[in-house]
């Protein structure tokens, strides 16, 4: 969101992640249903932010602070108050560029 408001192309910031350090393979899979507005469910929001809040009750049972983990478990319930929990995971982007005010979408 933050190189799509600098006026930097989704497809490029891409590029330019896919060939650093910062390479992931679930964004490298993911961005292309998000630039296309595609949130077609193939792991859904409610899934997730089950398995995340599970990830932190055993952080908790275990004393592991999980600061992040938790913080990613807000985004998602947002995400579920929002009315995304059926949509895909990657959904939760909608969140945060509401926040942003900007939308990270490729125009054909």
């Amino acid at each position: 969101m933050l190189s799509t408001k600098a006026g930097v192309d989704p497809q490029l910031m891409l590029d330019i992640l896919n060939h650093s350090a910062a390479r992931s393979g679930l964004i490298a899979f993911k961005a292309p249903y998000v630039f296309e507005g595609n949130f077609e469910t193939n792991f859904s929001t409610k899934w997730m932010h089950k398995d995340v809040g599970l990830a932190l009750e055993t952080g908790k049972e275990l004393g592991v602070p999980l600061p992040l983990t938790a913080l990613t478990q807000q985004v998602f319930q947002a995400a579920l108050s929002s009315g995304y929990g059926d949509e895909d995971m990657c959904s939760t982007i909608k969140v945060l560029e509401a926040l942003a005010g900007i939308e990270v979408r490729c125009r054909p």
